[in-house]
């Protein structure tokens, strides 16, 4: 299959995935399939065939920052570390969903991390964990009065 349409295919189920996590009226009861199913099997089985067919055509490696441009020069490759990408953040996404309804996070106060992770992972990751921090200092405090 060409890496081009795979890189197509994978885009529109991670994107849809995405839309539904964030939409969904009840999250809880889409993360573990997004998470298990989306981001585990279909996008880790997807970056294991493009490492495999790839394997033994490109060249580089991850010793230099030009290696790695050598690296992905190879389509392969290239769509496997954006599958990559894809894949650890839809799982960090259901992750801070999961922990967002865990710690009491209301759920649209996610909608903008979840947003961020979608496009900026490490990005909204941090917005994530720094509306955790503010709403535990405010639970504490609040029970300390």
């Amino acid at each position: 299959m060409n890496p081009s349409l795979i890189f197509k295919i994978a885009n529109g189920i991670t994107v849809l995935s995405w839309l539904v996590l964030i939409l969904s009226p009840n999250q809880t009861k889409v993360i573990r399939p997004l998470r298990v199913f989306v981001s585990g099997l279909v996008l880790g089985g997807v970056y294991v065939f493009s490492i495999l067919i790839g394997n033994g055509q490109a060249e580089g490696d991850f010793s230099s920052l030009e290696s790695v441009r050598s690296l992905f020069a190879n389509d392969y490759f290239l769509l496997a570390g954006w599958i990559h990408y894809l894949a650890f953040d839809l799982f960090l996404g259901t992750w801070e969903a999961e922990d967002g309804a865990k710690e009491g996070i209301n759920r649209w106060i996610l909608v903008p991390v979840l947003t961020l992770t979608f496009y900026f992972g490490p990005a909204g990751w941090l917005m994530y964990l720094v509306f955790r921090f503010v709403k535990r200092f405010l639970s504490k405090r609040k029970n300390f009065t």
